[in-house]
């Protein structure tokens, strides 16, 4: 419950300082007269997104604080512990600041809190409905919603989003390990190639150099022959040959040595020299009968060196590199793959999340066709209390088929976040037609009642602690007897909440318990500005507020 409510510099507010009561209290005003402005403050204690713009001009800092009492609310509690707030026993202060310069800040008991932590609070304190509030039933994606809090399925449809979101994060790690086990076949398929490949080509360091230097000789066995042939012939094979020339020397020297012992030693050299030319004759000859002429062999040499080239270029440009990366791809085939253990890991993981989301999704679907049949019998019956007396209310529950998706009632289906199903509210309002869809079909007027027949039910179904519920024009587009069935309705919706209801109607001002008149005054000072006012009347001055709402305009015929 709302007990103290304090306004300063937001919008047209200058300082506001309101107490609230228990039940059911209406501000009334004039059109423009500011009663939303007060909706605003409340909406920010609630949670709702800063605006510099709500800073009264002129100012540089607008600051809402509300007092509440919590009573014995386990759900604010709980909250208050985990973010870690202090608090006194049923009692809570909740401040908003909203600088011009700075960032808006945000206390709860005088800490500082994040805009998070006050929305998770608040949401077990208050809840706001305006016209534009109407926008929600508009919208069939809110309808589950209605519904699940109607059936007290909030808590469960959170933990089946949890569950849904913890699912697909394991099917997505299972995906991407599936690809990188393909991905590691891939990679191990090439390495057992370069394995073979290396292996098949028996690398040896050194082979390169002793291939080309045989190359080289059998490039040139034709030129080496030649030339040898040519050495022989100049030794001893022709009259002028080297051989025969030193013979004849050999025999003068030897003559003179007779003669001269003194030339003795050089007739010994003279020896040697002949023996030493034909030790290299026969070294020719011998040379000259090997020199190969193997065209068979050059061709095998030049298909090795094209494979050696080849490995080089893609193995590391030498002999003693292409061995290295032999080793290497040894230790990468010998190193253990685990991707089988995780995959089996990740599989039954997968597995048993899609189990858990399944088992929980099918207990809140069998809550939800339930609570959709008692929801509709509800809201019928608090339909007619506020004057629709034939109207018809069901929930249409919507699958959508997924071959791959998860077997349901017979039938394979997408699950979502919030479970198998989606739905929507249908409604007839008059006797004798079938149901349509409520965001198509229904007028403002019907909206209003039925979000105030949906807040009765809620209420009625939940047994929640008692909650501020904010009107804020609610009763739009309704007037008459419908409007005094409205005003009934919320009459009995203030014994177990409490109501602040902003309304144009006398039908809901008159059974307040409480009534505040909204104005706009001019501020004293020489700036002269229109500033909110709000006073809590007492009963002459409600009784006189009311009349000033069933008055006709001038010149009106009735």
């Amino acid at each position: 419950m709302l007990k103290h409510l304090h306004i300063e510099n937001f919008a047209l507010v200058d300082r506001l300082d309101i107490d609230f009561r228990d039940g059911m209290n209406t501000l009334t005003g004039e059109t423009g007269a500011g009663k939303s402005i007060i909706v605003g403050a409340i909406a920010q204690l609630l949670g709702e997104k800063a605006d510099r713009n709500d800073i009264r001009s002129g100012t540089g800092l607008a600051v809402i604080e509300g007092e509440f009492d919590i009573g014995d609310n386990a759900e604010i509690s709980k909250a208050l512990d985990q973010a870690e707030i202090d608090y006194t026993p049923g009692a809570i202060t909740l401040r908003r600041e909203i600088s011009l310069n700075k960032s808006s800040k945000t206390f709860i008991n005088g800490q500082l809190a994040t805009l998070t932590q006050l929305r998770e609070i608040t949401r077990y304190m208050a809840e706001l409905f305006g016209q534009h509030s109407h926008q929600q039933l508009l919208d069939e994606k809110n309808h589950q919603g209605f519904l699940d809090r109607f059936a007290g399925l909030s808590e469960q449809v959170e933990k089946l989003r949890q569950i849904f979101q913890d699912w697909q994060a394991a099917k997505q790690r299972l995906t991407r390990l599936e690809s990188k086990k393909e991905t590691e076949k891939n990679e191990r398929e090439l390495l057992l190639f370069q394995r073979d490949e290396i292996e098949k080509a028996k690398i040896r360091i050194g082979e390169e150099e002793e291939i080309l230097s045989e190359k080289k000789i059998l490039d040139s066995a034709q030129m080496l022959g030649q030339k040898a042939s040519l050495i022989l012939e100049m030794l001893d094979r022709d009259d002028n040959a080297a051989l025969n020339i030193l013979g004849g020397c050999r025999r003068h020297l030897n003559e003179m040595a007779s003669l001269d012992k003194k030339l003795e030693p050089k007739a010994d050299l003279m020896e040697n020299a002949i023996i030493n030319l034909e030790e290299l004759r026969a070294d020719i000859e011998a040379y000259l009968s090997s020199i190969p002429d193997d065209p068979e062999r050059l061709e095998q040499i030049n298909l090795r060196l094209d494979e050696l080239y080849r490995l080089k270029k893609k193995y590391g440009g030498s002999e003693e590199m292409i061995l290295k990366m032999l080793e290497k791809i040894h230790d990468q085939l010998g190193s253990k793959l685990d991707v089988e253990e995780q995959l089996k890991i990740l599989r039954d993981e997968e597995k048993r999340r899609r189990h858990e989301y399944s088992a929980l999704a099918s207990q809140i679907s069998d809550r939800r066709k339930k609570s959709a049949e008692k929801l509709s019998r509800v809201i019928e019956k608090e339909l007619e209390l506020v004057g629709m007396n034939s109207a018809r209310f069901e929930y249409e529950f919507i699958y959508e088929p997924d071959p791959d998706g998860i077997e349901f009632d017979g039938r394979r289906i997408r699950p979502n976040p919030d479970g198998f199903e989606s739905g929507r509210f249908l409604i007839s309002a008059n006797p004798n037609e079938p149901v349509k869809p409520l965001a198509r079909t229904a007028s403002g007027g019907e909206i209003s009642r039925i979000m105030l027949a949906l807040k009765a039910a809620d209420k009625q179904m939940t047994g929640k602690h008692k909650m501020l519920l904010v009107f804020d024009e609610i009763d739009a587009g309704i007037g008459g007897r419908t409007a005094g069935m409205v005003a009934s309705r919320l009459e009995k919706l203030a014994r177990t909440s409490q109501l602040l209801v902003i309304t144009h109607l006398h039908q809901i001002a008159s059974l307040s318990e409480h009534h505040y008149a909204v104005e706009k005054i001019e501020s004293g000072g020489r700036e002269k500005r229109n500033v909110v006012s709000v006073r809590q009347l007492d009963e002459s001055e409600k009784k006189a507020e009311i009349e000033r709402m069933l008055s006709l305009p001038e010149n009106s015929k009735v």
